[in-house]
Order: structure tokens, then C-alpha cells, then sequence
């Protein structure tokens, strides 16, 4: 009779093992399951130090084996404490990863099924599942008020991009399609605000983007959406069935902390944060573990899961190189390439390699963005496609080249899965409400470290480990900008901007399509002076997370400041925020955020003087946000400096030249007549920023005013009204200049100092007799393109000199004064007279 060693085991009496590092010890492991790196050592050694913390941020680089980790801790609960434990990630396919892992380690893990598998209650075995299964209206784990299941720890994988996720399970979209009643019930919504924005002064954005015309994100604002509440209460309650009925149990009794937002295609109702309090298996579980990438700014994960300050201020990391991948990152737009067609030539590029058996995967911000990779790549479109197309490559059945839209995170290409990837354009903000923060900050701190998460997720998709390795190529205008500059540089790990400078540098002699191309393979081929050069040049790095307190601070502080609210502590919840805001670290936008957050507790807590004197405040830091609904300031003129000095500091903010040239490229790149008017204003807005002028859009900011205005000197102002959009064979209207008369006596009104000049964009010169355009000037699309045109030579000229940056100005002050950029000569050259139609 054989023997039952599993009889004799469980005969055996000894204590549970609850050392991680133990544990790992103890596992029965293949011949090729090496032992733990020493990152993970230290992670693991200093969780299980000061494990009785409810919450441990834990950090560790791409391919540093975070997962093991977060297993190890999950095992170490169970042995001691015999509670359920769980182990959540972002998408299907990171949980099918993650119970693999667990079973080539010998770790016991389980899928969610219904009902709980009785070794996940017993806690014998650890639970793998989405957030979803955790975070939704009817959560089988238990909602406030319910039954609960008590949890012992929960392990959150890639926390750092569950901001989006979560709060998707917390927000109800009316959407305008899916059902016959569906349009109706979106008019019935949006129809109740109509009124709202005709005070606001935004009656025409809101009725182009209810007919479907236009992309915005309009924020209903927040005392319309006060005074309507019981009436959209009683409208979301009566069509909840079918449409959002899981989402509708978190924020029946919640509407007033939440935002409202439109868009064309529907309307999205969220809260300020995620309310996780309300599913106290999470928010009341003993051990927390976030999982993070090693990014300077997590602060989300507070905004998102409610984790305390103090667990992002010391989170658990390590020093080591261990984990960190082999990356050829190439940014051709910042290279000698003497190529006239770089985007061809990349997508040439693509090709090859797919080809030659690299396979090649593009990421590209959106599906608009996809469609112009099908003429080279292949495009699933759907979740399902994309799992099949990566399960294909994976597997080694195609070679791709397979485009991607916004798949930042979520997806692992190891070893020939992905040895070239290409990142083309730079991240948007997805969804309702990251459009609408991502408006608020334009250029503002917050977004570009958002920004930096996301271009660190998808560089991250191809190379996951020691021994695995790719090229990066990094490709247009509006990303070769972003990392052109100096300043958004600090918010990549150190790892991934070291190897940017390696590979700039690698990239300083290439000038032809061939070098480019033998400059690549010296990764792909394995060429061992690359390698050595690459493993050298990271070893030399003092790899050291950092910290961004400010951002964790002023995180805690908005979540604070919502848990008071929602507490009845308005005045407390008031103080906090308005504290914040007027710290010395805190930026203008950033406080604008701040103190409309807090007008809009002032209004709920019935102190409506106090709420619009901090919508006020607000609007006066941040001209992204809602305008009060009386006393905006008066305008304080802004008068230019020297056009030299102006054009030069722009320059001056970035660390590679030919970055200013791309960021250029991509703002003019809106210069025309296809672009909505919202692009083509902010796009002629920044042209004059560009040229040395202080450039504003008044009539967006402040609600009357011209479209864009253009000091362009102490004395003189353009008063512009763009009409881009008009067909080429429409003469001016007297309708139209009279909306630029109007905007004059506003200019005369805010700046008696100065004498303005009446300026139209228009396709032609031609205008009506009826709208007698005396005095009035045309820039036609056609001088506005050579304007474009000139102001490009400019900027190259100064990028491409070689001049130190203590003698661009005077080289600068050189080439105005052979161009047409200086004020008078510009206002000579490019502004035309109207020619009077002799009919009507």
C-alpha cells in the first residue's frame, strides 16, 4: 500500500509559517523558479514588520515582481489569520495572469464564482478577481446596511491605474443610445440645464453639444445641479432598471456630492471621489496592500481607494536595479534625420520588423488615432478582438504590426510578444471626468504627472523583466513636445528618463533612414557593446523612489474635506480646503480647484454669499472654471515685456530643442478651418504666446470680449473675432462685424490705454456692404498660413543655432528684425483691408 504523505502532513501538528520569506522557502518550485530578487526581499521583509497597518503602498519597477510579492503577503494573512483574503485587479486578463503565478508557485488561489468557493471563506486559499467583482452596487461581499463578509487582507495589483476604473463602478451614464426611450430620457436630463448655461453665457456651446456637434465635456454647474436635485432624483430613480441599476444603489442617497457632466453622446453623474465607505469589506479591512509602479506621484490611490497619507508618504521600496528591463527608447522627431516623411518612415519601420520576426505593437491615445496605423497595422477594436490579437502574439501566431487604442495598462507582452514598440501621440484623459480635470489643469502639474503615468504604463508593456528587452520608438508632435520639456522630465521613474537620455544620446550622430535602422538593431540583434553600455549606464544610477508630499497633501486634503461634507462639518470641511489652497506650494490652478470645491460645500451649507466670494477666488485663479454667477473681477491689463525675452524663455523650458520645434508643429496644427472653434481659437491664442505677445481668449475666460486678443505692444492690441469655420465664398456679414464691435467696446472698456485694431479670420477679404468694415482688418487663412509659416522658420532657427541660451535673445532680437514678426511689421504685412462687395 503506498504512502499517504498528504495524511502524514496533515497529521503533523506545527505552527502556520506566516514569514513571507519563509513561505516562499517552503513552496514546492520548478527547477527554473530562481529565488526572490532583493528588492523583493526588502519589500516583503518591511511589510511583514509593520503588517498590522491597515495600509502599505508597495513600489517596485516593471518586471520587478510585484505579483509574487502581493501572492506572498496574501499567503502570509491566511496562515495567521484564517480570514478570506482577496486579490483584485484591473481586467480579466491580469487575473488570469495572476492565478497562473500563483499556480507555478504553489500558492493556493481561486477564481470568483458564485457562490465564494468555501476554501476562499475558510481561508485556505487566496481570491483573484477584478475590482469590479468588489466595487459595484450589489457586491456579493456586502454593501453598508447588508451583510458584510469580513476580510482579511485585499491586495490591490496596479493601483496607480485604478483611479478610472473605480470610479466607473461609482457613476451612472444616461447615454443617448441603446434603448427607443434613450433620446428622450437624455433631452429630459440635459433640457432641465438649458437655462443654467444661458446665464453662464454658454448657451451656444451647450445647444451644439446637445445636437451632437461638438466633443466638449460640459460641468453642469453646481448650484443648477443643487437647485434641480430633487427633480433629477425622481428622473434617474424612475429609469434605473435596464440602464444603471448597480451604480444607482451607491448614489441614490449621494447626488449632491456629485458631479454632472454632458457630452454629445450622453450624461455622466460621479462623485467627487469614489465612495468606498460604502462597501465595508474594503473600506474596514484590517490589511490594505496597494501595488504601485515606481512613479513619483501616487496620489490617486488616495483619491480613489481612500488610503491614508501616511502609507504613499513611506511606501515600501527598494533601491535595487532588479527587475528593471532593457529598453532602446528613440524619439526620431528629436534626431538629425534629415527625412522629410517621418511618420512614413516609422510605419516603413513597423513593418519590416513584423516582418523580420520582431513583433510590433503600436499604442496610440484613441481609436480616431488607430484608424491612420490600419494602412500598416491591424486594429481590434473590441475588448474581445484585443485579448484574441494579444493571446496571438503572445503565442507567436502573428508578428503584428498590431495598433492598440489607449491600452496604457492591462496588457503584458513578455519576451517575443514585443520587441518593438512604438508610442504615437501623446495620453488623453478618458472619460467625463478626467477631460474635465484634464481642462481645468491645461499645462497645470497634476496632469502632466497624469500624463507621465500613462507614457511609463505603455513603455512598460513590451519589456516586463530581467532578460527581456525592446526599442521604443517615441513618435508625434504633441509627445515629442511633452518630453521635450525640462520640467515634465522629473515625473518619469529614473529608470525610464535615464534611458531616454541613453537613447538621445545614442541618436545624436543618426541622419539617414539606414543609421536609424542599424541603430535598432544593435538592440534587437543582441549586439553586445549596446548591452553592455545599457546594463553599465543603470548600474551607475542611484535609483531612489521619490516622494511628492505636496501632491499626497493636497490629495488627503480633498478627501478630507469630502468625508466632513458628507459628515454635516461644512464649516470644517470649508477651512480645510481654503488652508490648502493658500499654501505656498499650491499653484493658481490647483487653488482655483480648491476653493470652487469648497463654494460648492458653502451652497449646500445654504451660505451663498460665501459661495460665490470663493467662486470668485476660484474663477480668478483658474479661468477653466465655472464663472460666478456675479461680481467677476474686472480685467487687470497685461501689457508685453520684450518680444526677444518672451520667444526665448518659452524656449528656454526645454531640455531638448527640437522639442519647442514639435510642440509648434502640433498647436498650428489646428490652424484650420477642420478644426472645431474651440481648437482653432486656443490654437490662435498660443500662436501669439509663441511670438513674443500676451494672448488671452476673453470672451471664453470672462464671457464677453473678443474671441482671442493679442497685445503685441505697450501700446497696441489685435482685437480678433475668428470666423475659420465660414465657407471660403461668404463675404463678412454685417451680423459678424458687429460682433467685433461689440468686442472693441469691451477692449476700450479694459484697456483705455491702448489703441486696438479690429481684426477678422475669414477665408477671403470679401465683405458686405451692409457690414461696413471701416477700419476693420482680414487675416485670410491664406496670410495666416504664411504667417504660420514664417513664425516656423523663426522658431527652427533658434532651436536648430547652437546658440548657449545666454546668447539666444540677441540672436533672437537678429531674426526679428529681418522678419515680419515685429508688431508694426506684422500688422503691415499679414492684416488686410475688406473689399466691398457691390451686391449684397
Amino acid at each position: 500500500m503506498a504512502v499517504d504523505f498528504k495524511k502524514l502532513r496533515e497529521a503533523k501538528k506545527h505552527q502556520a509559517v506566516i514569514d513571507p520569506l519563509e513561505i516562499f522557502q517552503r513552496l514546492p518550485k520548478s527547477a527554473r523558479i530562481k529565488d526572490l530578487y532583493g528588492s523583493q526581499v526588502e519589500v516583503l521583509q518591511a511589510w511583514f514588520a509593520s503588517r498590522n497597518k491597515q495600509d502599505h503602498v508597495l513600489k517596485l519597477h516593471t518586471g520587478g515582481g510585484k505579483t509574487l510579492v502581493g501572492l506572498l503577503i496574501a499567503q502570509s494573512t491566511l496562515n495567521e489569520t484564517s480570514e478570506p483574503v482577496l486579490f483584485i485587479c484591473p481586467n480579466k486578463q491580469l487575473v488570469a495572469q495572476t492565478l497562473d503565478k500563483a499556480s507555478e508557485y504553489s500558492i493556493p488561489a481561486v477564481p470568483y464564482e458564485k457562490p465564494f468557493p468555501e476554501e476562499f471563506l475558510n481561508g485556505k486559499s487566496v481570491m483573484v478577481t477584478t475590482y469590479a467583482a468588489l466595487f459595484n452596487g450589489k457586491s456579493r461581499f456586502g454593501v453598508r446596511g447588508g451583510d458584510v463578509l469580513g476580510l482579511g487582507c485585499v491586495v490591490v495589483d496596479d493601483a496607480h491605474v485604478g483611479s478610472g476604473i473605480l470610479r466607473d463602478q461609482f457613476t451612472i451614464r444616461v447615454q443617448r443610445e441603446g434603448s427607443d426611450d434613450a433620446e428622450d430620457l437624455y433631452a429630459a436630463v440635459t433640457g432641465g440645464f438649458r437655462q443654467a448655461f444661458k446665464d453662464a453665457g454658454r448657451l451656444g456651446t451647450f445647444d451644439d453639444v446637445v445636437s451632437g456637434g461638438d466633443y466638449s465635456v460640459l460641468e453642469v454647474p453646481y448650484w443648477s445641479w443643487q437647485e434641480k436635485l430633487d427633480e433629477i432624483q425622481a428622473l434617474l430613480r424612475d429609469n434605473a432598471a435596464g440602464r444603471y441599476e448597480l451604480e444607482w444603489s451607491f448614489l441614490r442617497d449621494n447626488l449632491r456630492y456629485c458631479h454632472c457632466f454632458i457630452t454629445k453622446e450622453g450624461v455622466a453623474v460621479t462623485p467627487v471621489f469614489s465612495l468606498v465607505d460604502l462597501l465595508p469589506s474594503f473600506s474596514e479591512c484590517k490589511r490594505r496592500v496597494f501595488m504601485s509602479a515606481t512613479i513619483p506621484d501616487d496620489s490617486d490611490i488616495i483619491r480613489a481607494f481612500d488610503a491614508t497619507s501616511e502609507s504613499l508618504q513611506r511606501p515600501l521600496t527598494s533601491k535595487s536595479v532588479a527587475g528593471i528591463s532593457e529598453r532602446m527608447i528613440l524619439v526620431p522627431e528629436l534626431m538629425e534625420l534629415k527625412i522629410n516623411d517621418v511618420a512614413g518612415t516609422i510605419k516603413k519601420l513597423a513593418q519590416n520588423a513584423s516582418k523580420s520576426r520582431h513583433s510590433t505593437v503600436i499604442l496610440v491615445p484613441s481609436g480616431y488615432a488607430a484608424k491612420t496605423w490600419q494602412d500598416v497595422a491591424e486594429y481590434p477594436d473590441t475588448p474581445g478582438l484585443v485579448e484574441a490579437k494579444l493571446s496571438e502574439l503572445v503565442s507567436g501566431k502573428t508578428h503584428g504590426p498590431v495598433v492598440l487604442a489607449n491600452r496604457y495598462d492591462g496588457i503584458d507582452l513578455p519576451d517575443e510578444a514585443c520587441r518593438l514598440l512604438i508610442l504615437a501621440g501623446l495620453p488623453r484623459a478618458v472619460g467625463e471626468y478626467e477631460t474635465y480635470r484634464a481642462n481645468s489643469f491645461v499645462g497645470a502639474t497634476s496632469i502632466n504627472r497624469a500624463i507621465a503615468q500613462k507614457i511609463e504604463q505603455g513603455m512598460g508593456r513590451a519589456a516586463r523583466g530581467p532578460g527581456d528587452y525592446c526599442v521604443v520608438l517615441v513618435t508625434g508632435s504633441d509627445l515629442v513636445a511633452w518630453l521635450g520639456k525640462d520640467a515634465n522630465l522629473r515625473f518619469l521613474t529614473t529608470s525610464t528618463h535615464a534611458q531616454l537620455e541613453m537613447g538621445v544620446e545614442v541618436s545624436k550622430s543618426i541622419s539617414q533612414r539606414g543609421e536609424f535602422v542599424e541603430t535598432m538593431n544593435r538592440c534587437l540583434n543582441r549586439e553586445k557593446e549596446w548591452v553592455k553600455y545599457h546594463a553599465e549606464t543603470l548600474a551607475d544610477l542611484t535609483l531612489k523612489t521619490v516622494v511628492d508630499i505636496d501632491a499626497i497633501e493636497s490629495a488627503t486634503t480633498e478627501r478630507h474635506a469630502l468625508q466632513l461634507w458628507r459628515d454635516s462639518y461644512h464649516e470644517k470641511a470649508i477651512a480645510k480646503l481654503t488652508k490648502r489652497a493658500d499654501a505656498p506650494t499650491t499653484d493658481k490652478l490647483e487653488r482655483g480647484w480648491l476653493l470652487q470645491f469648497a463654494a460648492k460645500i458653502a451652497l449646500d451649507w445654504g451660505k451663498k454669499d460665501l459661495t460665490n466670494e470663493l467662486q470668485q477666488r476660484a474663477f480668478a485663479d483658474n479661468r477653466n472654471l465655472l464663472r460666478p454667477q456675479s461680481g467677476i473681477a474686472k480685467v487687470e491689463p497685461v501689457l508685453p515685456g520684450p518680444q526677444a525675452d518672451a520667444i526665448v524663455k518659452r524656449i528656454g523650458a526645454f531640455r531638448f530643442k527640437r522639442g519647442y520645434i514639435a510642440e509648434f508643429d502640433s498647436t498650428v496644427s489646428f490652424l484650420v478651418p477642420t478644426s472645431s472653434a474651440d481648437q482653432f481659437e486656443c490654437a490662435l491664442s498660443d500662436l501669439g504666446s509663441i511670438l513674443g505677445f500676451e494672448a488671452s481668449r476673453p470672451e471664453k475666460s470672462l464671457g464677453n470680449g473678443p474671441d482671442v486678443l493679442w497685445v503685441i505692444s505697450r501700446k497696441v492690441g489685435l482685437i480678433i473675432e475668428a470666423k475659420s469655420r465660414k465657407n471660403k465664398a461668404n463675404a463678412l456679414t454685417k451680423s459678424q462685424h458687429g460682433q467685433l464691435l461689440v468686442a472693441e467696446n469691451w477692449f476700450k472698456e479694459n484697456y483705455p490705454k491702448l489703441s486696438g485694431i479690429r481684426v477678422s479670420v475669414h477665408p477671403s477679404v470679401t465683405a458686405t456692404k451692409k457690414s461696413v468694415p471701416s477700419n476693420t482688418k482680414a487675416l485670410t487663412l491664406a496670410k495666416l498660413n504664411e504667417l504660420v509659416t514664417e513664425s516656423r522658420k523663426l522658431i527652427v532657427s533658434l532651436c536648430e543655432s547652437g546658440h548657449p541660451d545666454r546668447e539666444l535673445k540677441t540672436y533672437c532680437e537678429e531674426l526679428l528684425r529681418k522678419s515680419n514678426l515685429t508688431p508694426d511689421k506684422l500688422v503691415e504685412h499679414y492684416l488686410v483691408d475688406f473689399e466691398i462687395l457691390e451686391t449684397d
